[in-house]
């Protein structure tokens, strides 16, 4: 069944430190040949290990973690950045996921301002550092001219980005190749956690403030006894149309070993025959032959092309390629780029057949070097057995592997790339129905006057070998509800950081993504630094993640770089601003209707009513004409209300925009 304590997490590391011997997995040291078992680090726990202060420890450098520890660094913390490999990064670099998995609203909004400055970097890191070919000296520079995002890139290139982000701010400890394997509690709090560090083989003790676990696991919830979920829940938990009968605790998202491919023409790399080849080949099976079920709507049986240039399709589509898919460099785009580079993260090589999660390292290693095998086998059916475009025999040995790309010694990303996780158990669980357009018929998706982020991505479910079919939903604009990272019990100053908040195994394919991520992060980080001052309420929050460019509800015409910005967001989740219920414009500039102000008053005086115009007249809050009409449709001046509102700072008496009223209902003092 899906887990619901920290049990096996537990009993293994207190085993492990009675006896004063602990067992890691260093994921980096996973061979795809010989015995897994090499990997397994076994150390002895020293009586008085180096021991290091900070206010916040973020577990975890991926995309929640280094969002997080930005965020905490510019609110004044102290912050331990820990991360089990050589890059920073998460699912963007070590993961190998260089090609964003994002929305296509991306480049206008959907985005918190800090990722949004992120993308910027990595567009500038390609203007500086390579020449660009006149028709690619464009605002939204793709240096891959990929598919599959508006920003496609080498891993190598964010590491490059957000290690300078993070060089502005001393205050965060940056700890690569570091892995915390144990927390201390006393007294209902996190008191240290130890770490080992790979590369000195030693342990060090840390002794935050507060802890936030942006693993690409959620490997801290067993540590700190959160309670939690793991796989797939049965729909008698969830009522979600699409949940599995019964429980699964081993269904987990297939997760992945990406590659970077160059490609060579007239050229020959072919690697080894991998072991276990013929099995991984056919078990998969590896093919460029798709079927889109047609009773989903979809285009049913679908032939990919290994090269090849289409128009891009909408809703990001897979076009008939499959090189340019996921290509992270392109020749087109520079003049000083001779071949073009194409990262592989392909669902025939996904490893479906099991999780990696609550394993004993030994199995740990072993199901990892798994997955190696299977994404090398794939490599080799490319350079071999692929059907050539052309028709005239099989495979492209001019495919060449790229050692250097991914920063490791096989090619293979440093890390896997991690699609599920642990999830809390939470006070909020985003469900199925709550995000899915077929269960939301407006522009938006279900309301959490709870918000601490958006995004918009389709639920997007990589099969586990469970018999599991893959999935895709098409959701509305969502929220990110502050409940789902406040897990149900378990240490207070503990939080998820990352995809291990609380969302079910089928939502959770729609936020796992790296936008999605990054917001989770810098959510978290603002609730730790809020709780450490003891002034975290649901208002404070929202109104530090606002002015920080972090969106509470989804408008697609207003970035978080627009002045109105904060004003809008903040008056939109306090239900003082007027929300479209039929599009999704904010409009900030365009007139409030008398009507649209009604019903904003009636939600600021905390009065809940079908018929604003009447209450407003009735209450003496708004004018009527000598008739008594009250011309809900034509625009409000700030001489029409009667009512006692914030002071502001009027520059004209109207027509008032809806920004001018966000502004006023939303000043410092209130």
């Amino acid at each position: 069944m899906a887990r619901y304590s920290s049990a096996l997490g537990s009993l293994l590391i207190v085993s492990a430190l009675s006896a004063q011997q602990v067992t890691v997995v260093d994921v980096e040291a996973v061979r795809a040949t010989g015995d897994p078992s090499t990997a397994l680090r076994i150390f002895t726990l020293p009586a008085n290990p180096a021991e290091i202060s900070c206010d916040i420890l973020v577990a975890g450098a991926g995309m929640g973690g280094v969002a997080a520890a930005l965020t905490a660094s510019k609110r004044g913390h102290s912050v331990c950045l820990t991360e089990e490999s050589t890059w920073i990064g998460g699912q963007m670099t070590a993961g190998g996921v260089s090609a964003l998995d994002e929305h296509k609203f991306i480049e206008i909004t959907g985005a918190t301002r800090a990722y949004s400055e992120m993308r910027n970097r990595l567009r500038d890191y390609y203007r500086h550092r390579f020449q660009l070919r006149p028709a690619a000296n464009l605002e939204n520079l793709n240096p891959g001219a990929c598919y599959v995002s508006s920003l496609c890139f080498e891993p190598r290139a964010g590491v490059s980005v957000l290690e300078d982000m993070l060089r502005a701010h001393p205050s965060i400890r940056i700890m690569t190749r570091t892995k915390v394997f144990h927390l201390d509690q006393s007294a209902g709090r996190i008191q240290s956690a130890l770490a080992y560090r790979f590369d000195s083989k030693d342990v060090v003790r840390i002794r935050p403030r507060f802890v936030l676990d942006a693993t690409e696991l959620g490997d801290l919830l067993p540590l700190a006894k959160v309670p939690y979920v793991a796989g797939s829940e049965p729909k008698s938990d969830t009522n979600e149309p699409h949940a599995a009968i019964a429980p699964n605790p081993e269904c987990v998202q297939s997760f992945t070993y990406p590659f970077i491919l160059e490609h060579s023409i007239g050229e020959s790399h072919s690697i080894p025959k991998p072991p276990e080849y013929e099995k991984f080949r056919d078990h998969q099976p590896f093919s460029m032959r798709f079927n889109y079920p047609k009773e989903f709507g979809w285009r049913g049986e679908f032939q990919y092309t290994v090269f090849g240039e289409d128009p891009p399709i909408p809703n990001n589509m897979s076009p008939r390629p499959f090189f340019p898919w996921r290509r992270v460099l392109a020749a087109k785009n520079f003049r000083n780029v001779p071949n073009d580079l194409a990262l592989i993260n392909w669902p025939r090589q996904d490893y479906h057949s099991e999780s990696v999660i609550d394993r004993t390292p030994q199995d740990t290693a072993r199901v990892l070097q798994q997955a190696k095998r299977v994404s090398l086998a794939f490599l080799y059916w490319l350079q071999h057995e692929v059907p050539r475009d052309d028709g005239k025999g099989s495979g492209y040995p001019e495919l060449k592997l790229r050692l250097d790309a991914m920063g490791s010694e096989d090619g293979l990303s440093q890390y896997p790339y991690i699609r599920e996780s642990r999830r809390i158990r939470s006070k909020i669980r985003v469900i199925e129905q709550d995000i899915v357009s077929d269960y939301q018929p407006g522009p938006r998706a279900r309301w959490f006057a709870d918000s601490v982020g958006t995004s918009f991505y389709m639920v997007d479910i990589h099969p586990c070998g469970a018999n599991e079919r893959g999935r895709m939903m098409m959701p509305r604009p969502f929220q990110i509800p502050m409940g789902a990272l406040q897990p149900t019990s378990g240490p207070s100053n503990f939080l998820p950081a990352a995809k291990s908040l609380g969302v079910t195994h089928l939502t959770n394919g729609a936020f796992r993504l790296h936008p999605v991520e990054w917001n989770i992060g810098e959510a978290a980080a603002t609730m730790a630094s809020l709780s450490l001052s003891s002034t975290l309420t649901t208002s404070a929050l929202q109104r530090e993640l606002a002015h920080a460019g972090v969106p509470l509800v989804w408008f697609d015409d207003l970035p978080s770089w627009d002045p109105n910005f904060t004003a809008v967001q903040l008056a939109a989740i306090r239900g003082l601003y007027p929300l479209d219920s039929s599009g999704l414009h904010a409009s900030p500039n365009a007139p409030i209707t008398r009507r649209e102000a009604a019903r904003a008053l009636a939600a600021f005086f905390g009065k809940t009513t079908d018929d604003p115009v009447k209450l407003v007249v009735a209450e003496g809050w708004m004018a009527a004409d000598h008739r008594n009409w009250f011309h809900e449709d034509l625009p409000l001046y700030w001489t029409d209300i009667r009512a006692t509102l914030p002071p502001f700072d009027m520059k004209h008496t109207g027509p008032v925009t809806r920004a001018e009223w966000a502004r006023r209902f939303t000043a410092p003092s209130r």
